[in-house]
């Protein structure tokens, strides 16, 4: 579990450095425009949804991975029945539970970085995961957790996700953009963390995406953005 101790210890650490800007890095760095964070969560899982082509209904049980402070969560919640939102940041599920009182139908389960623990096998209709996988530095956790989504997802239950499908985005900045970078961060006058490798991530193959998906009783029915960052993925739980 090294890999996932290191992942807590950083996002642990930019939660309190900046946890809007560290969800949401569009934000101005340091100085958050709140309102606008949570009216990207509506946008975003709108776009996501339709990128994939499905819908969440109001019977709806979900799994939610990476939840960081409830951007998501909160849009979640409120189309369908309940959400187990897990992120491996203690303290990101801290300020998702302080900025999110009123979500009665949430629980906020802190992760262990490589599995869905906590979330009973089959008892899921939905899973969703978008722009968490992007940022996990070995490609095999985030095939662990295909795995694990099909494991929680009932028969006919579905997985919209987000994954990279393009290596180049992955490589840390070098040279003297970098150094300037660094001096900005070390007066805080920039974000940490930009060369580390739980914020650089991977990229997946999809071919083994396909097989982690097939080996977990599902089937990909849609792919869209292949070849980029931003790679949608609905997966299927196959019927019993």
């Amino acid at each position: 579990m090294a890999t996932a101790d290191r992942a807590r210890r950083f996002w642990d650490q930019r939660a309190e450095e900046d946890a809007f800007y560290f969800v949401d890095n569009r934000l101005a760095y340091g100085a958050p425009d709140l309102e606008r964070f949570w009216a990207g969560g509506e946008a975003d899982m709108a776009e996501l949804l339709r990128q994939a082509g499905t819908s969440i209904e109001p019977g709806d049980d979900i799994v939610e991975i990476g939840c960081g402070v409830g951007r998501l969560t909160r849009v979640l919640a409120r189309e369908g029945a309940s959400v187990r939102a897990l992120d491996v940041s203690p303290r990101m599920i801290e300020l998702a539970r302080k900025h999110n009182p009123a979500l009665a139908n949430v629980e906020w389960i802190v992760g262990d970085g490589a599995t869905l623990a906590g979330v009973d096998f089959q008892s899921a209709d939905v899973c969703v995961s978008h722009v968490v996988f992007q940022h996990i530095s070995d490609p095999l956790v985030t095939l662990a957790y295909v795995r694990e989504i099909g494991r929680v997802l009932r028969p006919g239950g579905w997985a919209a996700f987000q994954v990279s499908n393009d290596p180049a985005v992955h490589q840390p900045q070098r040279g003297l953009r970098n150094a300037v970078n660094r001096i900005r961060a070390s007066a805080r006058r920039a974000p940490r963390g930009q060369a580390h490798p739980d914020w650089c991530g991977s990229y997946v193959d999809l071919d083994d995406l396909r097989a982690a998906a097939g080996a977990a009783g599902m089937d990909i029915e849609r792919l869209v953005g292949e070849g980029t960052q931003y790679c949608i993925a609905l997966t299927r739980k196959r019927a019993a």
